[in-house]
């Protein structure tokens, strides 16, 4: 899945969550994305220089052409960001420690349950890395081209403004007390 559509979902669940949190929309972007941060900063500048590119960064048919990066540590560090160990050692544990904490783990185990019908072959996601399960998706979307990433920023982009309309009339028990404290 790419990144943009990971924020726009991201945003969707700080959408979802309660209006106190503040900048909640961007705490669920932001650690919508964060597995794929390892991607951005290692993966995908050092397949771009293997690749020869004048800009060093990779794109998506890079990958089927130099398979060599499944063994290089820029690619071990994105499976390891993007497994359930990963985020039961040093994600899950904040889940008690600041109210906006439960909104970010959700967040990004959100990007690791998008990621696993979306990756395939041996670019499927390990979700328990280091063990070698390697659960093969669906689809690829990590080999789409602009018009794919763009339909599918639009899709979640709708799916973000129904949220949002529907959270006018969905309120959390907790932000009862708040509104009509307000009326008063």
């Amino acid at each position: 899945m790419d990144v943009f559509t990971h924020f726009i979902i991201g945003a969707s669940i700080g959408e979802i969550a309660p209006k106190d949190i503040k900048n909640r929309h961007a705490i669920g972007a932001g650690f919508a994305i964060l597995p794929d941060i390892t991607n951005v900063i290692f993966v995908h500048p050092y397949l771009g220089w293997l690749a020869g590119h004048t800009i060093p960064f990779a794109v998506s048919q890079d990958f089927i052409n130099h398979p060599e990066i499944l063994q290089h540590w820029t690619y071990q560090i994105w499976l390891f960001s993007h497994g359930f160990i990963f985020w039961s050692l040093f994600v899950l544990p904040f889940w008690n420690k600041h109210r906006a904490a439960p909104l970010a783990i959700i967040a990004y185990l959100s990007h690791i349950l998008m990621d696993l019908p979306s990756h395939t072959g041996v670019y499927g996601l390990q979700p328990f890395f280091p063990f070698p399960f390697i659960f093969d998706g669906w689809f690829d979307a990590w080999l789409w081209g602009p018009i794919e990433i763009l339909l599918s920023v639009v899709a979640f982009t709708i799916l973000f403004a129904i949220v949002r309309q529907t959270r006018i009339y969905w309120v959390w028990e907790s932000e009862k007390s708040i509104e009509q404290e307000s009326f008063v």
